[in-house]
């Protein structure tokens, strides 16, 4: 066995040792068929290199047409995967911006029915961020999993109450799935919220009665809107709010989970890839 060899078949085998460290530590979870899928992947490779070598070594002539073409699509697809990982890595990042109107609070999966850590870390920068901001209102987002009866917003949002977050600073949205489900319809849920609050305040504040030409127009001052979720997650929240026409969300990343940091990593860079093709980001 050659040092190629050996790379592809240790790839292989760790492919399938971390899916079983996934499963046991998280249990089902989506995208968990990439791993098996990979760990084939670099096992037909060094199956392949061997038939290679093999061949060369004998001197016997053969079409290398086919080894060109599947080790050069291995090597675009494995080199593009690594990209898009840099680049999520790159952006998760945190900025500091007091003052923001609303915030969405990206949901995670649940665990029976209960909160990861990774989720309460996104609820308790929520909770930080309240302290020294108390006029800012926050949409909880997401639904309801094939593997759950609660919401991942019902449980955030008792979470926040708990903890003393009132109840008139929080929204939800519960009917999404996917993180750009959870954007898109977040935004919906906070234009609502503010045309309704604009409402309310238009019809209980009075302005003194002044002249047409005392009037100063500007242009309408834009929703602050920010964004709180896993720094892995933190690139597709951005590019899906500008999708939406946020021009410039808040990013406010928090830790992930470090034992499934490869599988979350992976799956977003894959479902990016995927959105970008059919043009959702």
């Amino acid at each position: 066995m050659n040092a190629m060899e050996f790379i592809f078949t240790l790839m292989g085998i760790a492919s399938l040792a971390y899916l079983a460290v996934v499963m046991a530590y998280n249990g089902l979870t989506t995208f968990l068929w990439f791993w098996p899928l990979f760990a084939v992947a670099n096992f037909v490779m060094t199956v392949l290199i061997r038939i290679f070598r093999k061949r060369r070594k004998a001197k016997m002539e053969f079409d290398m047409r086919p080894f060109i073409m599947i080790f050069t699509t291995y090597g675009i697809g494995l080199l593009t995967l690594v990209s898009l990982l840099c680049t999520i890595f790159i952006n998760a990042r945190t900025v500091n911006r007091p003052g923001l109107d609303y915030v969405i609070v990206m949901g995670s999966a649940l665990r029976g029915n209960k909160m990861t850590v990774m989720m309460k870390k996104r609820l308790d920068r929520a909770i930080e961020y309240y302290g020294e901001n108390p006029n800012t209102v926050f949409c909880l987002s997401g639904g309801r999993s094939d593997y759950d009866t609660s919401t991942e917003a019902t449980v955030m949002y008792y979470y926040m109450i708990q903890n003393g977050i009132p109840a008139e600073n929080l929204l939800l949205e519960f009917y999404s799935n996917s993180n750009q489900e959870k954007i898109g319809y977040s935004l919906r849920t906070i234009w609502e919220d503010y045309k309704d609050r604009t409402e309310w305040m238009n019809e209980t504040v009075s302005a003194p009665p002044i002249h047409a030409s005392e009037i100063i127009t500007a242009p309408d001052k834009p929703l602050a809107i920010g964004i709180i979720t896993s720094g892995y997650n933190m690139l597709g929240a951005e590019l899906a709010a500008r999708h939406y026409g946020i021009k410039q969300p808040c990013p406010m990343s928090t830790p992930t989970d470090p034992t499934l940091l490869v599988h979350l990593s992976v799956r977003e860079a894959i479902i990016l890839f995927k959105d970008r093709l059919v043009g959702n980001v």
